[in-house]
């Protein structure tokens, strides 16, 4: 059950609607003017993480560089095909901490 930002392009309100189910988002209005050009925002999210709490096995996991890759190892394999050598090379680069070429980050 999603909660969706909007603003109005009439009167510029910024408001919240919660709907019952992904599918049905149509016929949105403005609550302060009743107007329907409206339009959804991407909401911010914001987290925290305690540092007193230890690291699950998920954080552990996501955090060691020698398991970069393995989803997509075992996903060539699973399936019979042989992985190419440039993606098992950016597989190997990516564990040694060495940024695949042309990614604008």
């Amino acid at each position: 059950m999603p909660i969706y930002e909007y603003l109005c392009n009439d009167c510029e309100a910024f408001f919240e609607i919660f709907f019952k189910s992904f599918g049905n988002t149509s016929g949105t209005k403005c609550p302060g003017c009743s107007s329907e050009s409206v339009e959804r925002k991407i909401s911010s999210v914001s987290f925290k993480i305690d540092s007193s709490l230890n690291m699950s096995n998920s954080d552990s996991y996501y955090s060691d560089r020698s398991n970069i890759g393995k989803h997509v190892e075992s996903s060539f394999a699973k399936n019979g095909l042989e992985m190419p050598e440039t993606v098992r090379k950016t597989i190997e680069n990516a564990r040694s901490g060495k940024m695949p070429d042309n990614l604008d980050i």
